[in-house]
Order: structure tokens, then sequence, then C-alpha cells
């Protein structure tokens, strides 16, 4: 067989490091496979992003480049000579079991092997590997029973040999046993010493310490940073039972490790929580409303408007009194004890029977997950229900053993799995009861006018940049069978029920807000888990358009099996509140928003084992505009305005927002909304959606700000007119993706 050349590599200086007996065939066959094999490594593998010369640094440590990076794309790719022969034989038994793994590609078996590495908690750092063990220690003095989680090294044979054979029982056995903590011995002196501690500050309260070292011991970390957090824990105790015996609310230091603390009244309740578990369509959000509707009193915290009026709609069709709050509205009804809102409008002062928190594997969205955070830490119920995905179980338990409390888990299964076709669709070839996922407006739009104009199907859309009562028309358009076809963004995976038969992607990337990036796996199962609705369609299929990019079913192929997991290192987001804002600007003698709220980030960055600022990027900038045009305001005043729904990718929106406070701040009056005497509803498509978002905004603001804003009635009445218009566009089948009308 040939040897390998020097310019078969990106960088011919690496071609002495070649074993001398790999052939050009097999060096050829690890290029090309580099980005699957798992013998082969990133620079990010072993150093930091910003380290200098970050791309030279495995050269430096005799690696072989197999792959130069591409720039905002994809890092480089190297291997060690040592693992060349491995990595061969890898390529040599994948090849062996092409019949076994049923056409299964190199991508996806890698995948699949390594997900099962990690549940059984085996990691690689670097080039070493390293196995996640467990002990159960006994704490003599209160007979606690305390498992503690540590890290201990794994030899890379069994790895290796699992990667090739993917024979689990074979590497379950070459494993053994794993080695006793050896720091078991001090652990255990240590977590006797803060129960003796606990027991003689609190010693009916001592069992409620427990929960808080549990979720500490959970995290493998060095024993130095375990005791560190297990005393941090204690401290957390101290001040919650301290509170529960005699204080209502905090009055010392600012104690942001102690975030759940905050919520006095939750934390005095010894609430009851069950974790409602399953993928979509598995009946889990119907058990809840079943148990919300017996209660006297509760609430549905919901992750959309559109599902906050579902949610009430719901309960009211039962025959049980329902008030609706969101952002921009209060629909109180007189005796009704439940209320459905908005996850962001929990109220965490006013004592209730039974809370439902949804969608809460959202606590790991980087923009949102704060509000989730606050509504599982700080709703103050007796019974708390949370719904979720499976692989969000592990984050919101240690969330609530950082409260001091347990929970319940109960699983549902879905009645029907959704299967994958066997190739792309169509665009025309779609029928009644297809779902077309896109990510855009102006993909939506444009799919929607191709089929219109191609099979002469009726057509409903839904898109972010609707106002919520138009999605629900157009929802109900498509459930009751008045257009035939759906083509929607991926809000349909929220909980929406709709009767549909097949999800079809129309691609299998989206634009985040920061750039082009592929779907994840709980995205495809949250859409694709749509189809299929029991007591709708017997059966649920999903696949891609036909004119979607050409590795779109290959990418959906790999992602369909392989089961969501959670954010690696994980920590719960955390934004402030009115507690925080006061708490630091009486203690600190600050006035200016922005800093305030650059300090609330500082300090919580001093213990940040289990929680995370959220992003506040928005925030801050507001805070800064509004303390340069609004600081006449209060602190709390240009709070509430940081915390405002502004479309900041729309200047203009900003600006009027901006002079809205600053009319508030100089005159006591925001005045006349511009939108009033500007659009109606025969304006184009785009400005009726601005102005709505504007109509939203300005509602919102009224909400917090009575008698500053007003004009209520008319902007209520313009909001419905637009949602008629926008609906009538949507409706016609003048195309909408590009044309746009005189007005």
């Amino acid at each position: 067989m040939p040897a390998p050349k020097p310019d078969s590599l990106p960088d011919p200086r690496h071609f002495r490091r070649l074993p001398a007996h790999v052939t050009a065939e097999q060096l050829h066959r690890i290029r090309q496979a580099a980005y699957h094999l798992p013998q082969v490594v990133t620079p990010l593998d072993f150093v930091p992003e910003n380290t200098p010369d970050f791309e030279d640094h495995l050269d430096g440590l005799g690696f072989i480049e197999l792959q130069e990076v591409v720039p905002g794309a994809r890092p480089s790719r190297w291997i060690h000579p040592d693992l060349i022969d491995v990595a061969i034989a890898q390529l040599d038994a994948l090849a062996a079991q092409k019949d076994k793994l049923k056409g299964k590609v190199i991508r996806a078996v890698i995948l699949d092997r390594t997900a099962t590495l990690e549940t059984l908690g085996i990691t690689r750092r670097g080039m070493a590997w390293e196995r996640n063990a467990r002990q159960v220690l006994t704490v003599p003095t209160p007979g606690w029973q305390v498992p503690v989680h540590f890290l201990v090294p794994q030899a890379a044979e069994p790895v290796w040999a699992f990667y090739r054979d993917g024979d689990k029982d074979a590497l379950i056995g070459a494993l053994g046993d794993p080695p006793a903590y050896e720091d078991a011995e001090a652990l255990i002196a240590h977590l006797e010493q803060l129960a003796r501690h606990g027991e003689a500050h609190r010693p009916h309260q001592l069992p409620s310490l427990l929960p808080g070292l549990l979720a500490e011991c959970a995290k493998p970390q060095p024993l130095d940073s375990l005791i560190a957090g297990c005393s941090r824990a204690l401290v957390r105790w101290e001040h919650r039972v301290k509170e529960l015996d005699t204080l209502d609310s905090l009055t010392s230091e600012l104690a942001f490790h102690g975030y759940p603390d905050t919520f006095a009244k939750a934390r005095r309740l010894g609430r009851k929580v069950r974790l409602f578990v399953g993928p979509p369509n598995s009946g889990k959000t119907h058990a809840a409303f079943e148990r919300l509707a017996t209660a006297g009193s509760g609430a549905y915290l919901a992750p959309l408007r559109l599902l906050a009026l579902e949610g009430r709609d719901r309960l009211q069709g039962r025959g049980v009194a329902c008030s609706l709050l969101t952002g921009e509205e209060s629909v109180p009804v007189e005796g009704a004890g439940l209320v459905s809102s908005t996850i962001e409008m929990v109220g965490t002062n006013k004592l209730i029977d039974v809370a439902v928190i949804d969608e809460a594997q959202m606590i790991f969205d980087p923009s949102r997950g704060w509000a989730w955070t606050q509504a599982i830490v700080a709703v103050p119920a007796k019974e708390v229900i949370i719904i979720c995905s499976a692989y969000a179980v592990t984050a919101i338990e240690n969330l609530l053993g950082l409260c001091g409390e347990t929970s319940e888990v109960i699983r549902f299964q879905r009645k029907q799995h959704v299967q994958l076709l066997p190739g792309p669709v169509p665009l025309a070839n779609l029928k009644k009861g297809d779902a077309v996922v896109a990510f855009s407006r102006r993909d939506v739009l444009t799919i929607r006018d191709r089929i219109a104009a191609a099979n002469g199907l009726t057509v409903s859309v839904i898109y972010g940049a609707l106002p919520p009562e138009v999605r629900r028309r157009e929802a109900e358009r498509f459930a009751t069978g008045e257009s035939q076809v759906l083509v929607a963004t991926d809000a349909i995976g929220m909980g929406l029920n709709l009767p549909i038969r097949r999800v079809l992607f129309s691609t299998m990337n989206k634009f985040d807000g920061q750039g082009d990036r592929s779907l994840t796996e709980s995205e495809v199962h949250q859409i694709a888990g749509r189809a299929g609705r029991y007591g709708m369609h017997e059966e649920g299929f999903t696949s891609v358009l036909a004119e979607a990019e050409p590795s779109a079913m290959k990418m959906l192929r790999e992602l369909l099996p392989r089961q969501p997991r959670a954010p690696r290192q994980f920590k719960a987001p955390v934004a402030p509140n009115g507690w925080h804002i006061d708490t630091i600007s009486s203690r600190l003698g600050k006035t200016r928003l922005r800093e305030v709220l650059g300090i609330f980030m500082g300090q919580l960055q001093l213990d940040n084992a289990h929680f995370e600022v959220a992003e506040l990027e928005q925030m801050l900038e507001l805070a800064d505009q509004l303390d340069r045009t609004a600081g006449r305001l209060t602190l709390r005043e240009r709070f509430t305005y940081a915390q405002a729904p502004v479309d900041t990718r729309t200047e203009s929106q900003v600006e009027a927002f901006l002079g809205w406070a600053q009319a508030h701040a100089t005159v006591g009056r925001a005045g006349q909304p511009w939108f009033l005497d500007s659009v109606d509803e025969h304006s184009r498509l785009d400005r009726m959606e601005q102005a709505l978002r504007s109509c939203t905004l300005w509602l919102w603001l009224d909400l917090r700000f009575p008698g500053i804003y007003g004009h209520v009635d008319a902007v209520v009445s313009l909001r419905e007119r637009l949602n008629d218009g926008i609906e009538r566009q949507l409706k016609g089948k003048k195309p909408l993706a590009f044309t746009r009308s005189r007005r």
C-alpha cells in the first residue's frame, strides 16, 4: 500500500509525526472522518478559546492537524500519534458493522455511544478519561445518608473498545466498581460538624439542612470546594430558619448566594412539589389542569401569552372561573380563585393552593430562563406542579434542593410515537393536516405564498411577529379545517393543541439572534412531537421538505433518535428583582440604574456554584439610556421601564419608548401614542405588525404606570382593528412575502 505524502496533511511538518506503517488510504479515511471520530480533538478540548496561540497549542503538544480551522464555522481537528491506530481500528469496526447498524452514518453511531458513556458518567478531559463515581456516606450523628459524587481516572481501552463494538454490557463489566472516595473521612467529619452546629442553632429545623447538603455533594468538585459549598449551605440554612422563625424579609447583608431565601413566603410553606415529566402529547399538561381545576386558589404559569389565553379558556370551559394576567393586560373575573398568567407575571406575595409551571425545560433558555428559576423558587403555593421534559429533571431537582425542598417525579408516556418518513416531501405533495416549520417571518410568508400558488391549498400561518389573537385565530382555522395546511415558526412546539399529522421542516438551521446554527435535539423533539395529536390523529410523522438544504434529511435522521440533554455545568439563571435594586441602592448609595445592575451582576458572581446572571444585555442597554433621558424618575420606576418588552431591533420603537419615558419624567404624562393616527387596518402587513408591537408596549406600560399613559380604549380598539386587518391579509390570496402596498 502506498505511503502518505507530506502534502496530504494541512501542515507538512506533521508528516514526521505519523507512525511509519500508516498508509495513504488509512490517513485519507481518518481525515475524511475527522469531524466524527472520538479519537479526534479540537484546541477547545484543552485550552479556553481566548488563550494566546489557541490554534497552535496542540501543535506544541505533538498532535497532528487533520483539518484546518474554518473561521466562524468549525475549529481545527487534531489527533495524537498514539491514537492513529485506535482511530483506524474504529473505522474498520464500524465498516464491519455496516449491516448491523442499518445504514446509520458514522456521526450518529458515535454520538449515540458518546451519549451512553455520558449516562455512565464517563467523559474526556484533554487526552484523559474520567468517570463520575458515587458513594453513599453515613453521617453518624444525625444518621444521614449522603451520596457524594466524585471524579476518578478512567482507563482509555474499555472506552475505545465500546466505541468500536457498542457493547454496553462488556463496557460495564470492564469498568468494574469505582474506587472508594478517598476524602470520605474528611467530608464525613465536616458534615458531622455542620450537623452539630445546626442542631445547636435550630434543632427542630435540622432535617431541612439536608437537601442543601445533598445538592452540594451531587456536584463533583475538589474537597476544599465541596467543604466550602457545604459551609455556604449551612449559612443559607441558618438564614432561612431565622427567617422562618422571626422575619418576613431579609434585613441584613446582600446575600445573593441565598437567592432562594429572598422569597420568604415560599420558604415558610413547606411546599409539596411534583414534577410532571414526559414528551410532547403525553398528557402531562392535561393532568396538571385536572388538579388545578379542583383548587380553591391557584395559578397557571404559561411560557406565552397565547398559552395563558388558552389556559384561561380551558378552565372556563370546565365552568371554573379564571382571571387572566399577562404583561399588557389584567382581566379579573369576579369570584375567581384561579389566574392564568405568563411566567414573568408570577405572584410571589399572595399564598395560593396550587401553582402549575409549564414548559419548565425553558429554564435552559439563555434570555428567559430566569423567569422559570424565579417561579420554581418563589411561587408561594402549598402544592407546586412543574411540567417539564425528562432532560430538565436533574437541574430542577438540584434547584429545589437549594430551597431545602424535595420533589416527587411522575412520568407520563406518549400514547403514540412520531415516525420518520422515508424521504423528503415536496411542497407539491402537501396534504391536509400538514404543518411546515420555518424559522423566520419572511420564510413563513414565502412558503405560504408558494403553497397557495402551487397547490391551491388554504394555509394558516403562525409566527412571532403576529399578535397572539391572530395566532390563535390562525390556529383555530387550521384546527377546524377551514385551512388545510399550517406554516409556522417553532412557536408550534410550545404546547399548542393542533390536529397535525405530519410536521415537515423547511430547514434544519435557524438564526438565534447571534448567527445561524443547527437545530438542537430538544428543538427537534419539541417541534416534531406536535405531530400525531392523541385523539386527533392516531399516527404522527415527520420529515423535511424536498426544497430544504441537501443535508436536512440526514440531520433530522440523526437528531430524532437522540434524547435531548441538559447543558453541561448548568447554573440556574437569575435576574434582579425590586428587592435587589432597593437593597443595593440603599446600602451603597447608588442612584444610577445601570450602576446598580452592574453591582448585582458582580455580587451574584461571588457565589456562582449554582446560579448565574441571566442575559441582561437589553436591560443594561435600556438602563443606561433611561439614566440619561429619564433620570428624574425614581430608581424603581426606571427599573420597571428597563424590563419593558421593547423591540430593540426596531430603532423607531426604542426612540418612541425613550420619548414616552422622558415625557413621564418631565411632565408626568406620556403624551399621544404615534400609532393612533398613522396606522390602520388597511396598512401594509409589516407596518401593522410594528404598530401592534407598539400597542403591546403601550398597554404594558399603562398597566404599570396608571394615569401616565391612558388612551387605553383607543389603543385596544386599534389593536382589534389591526388584528382583523392582519387576519384578512393572511386569509387572502395575495402574496405577502415581498409585496408592499401603497400605504
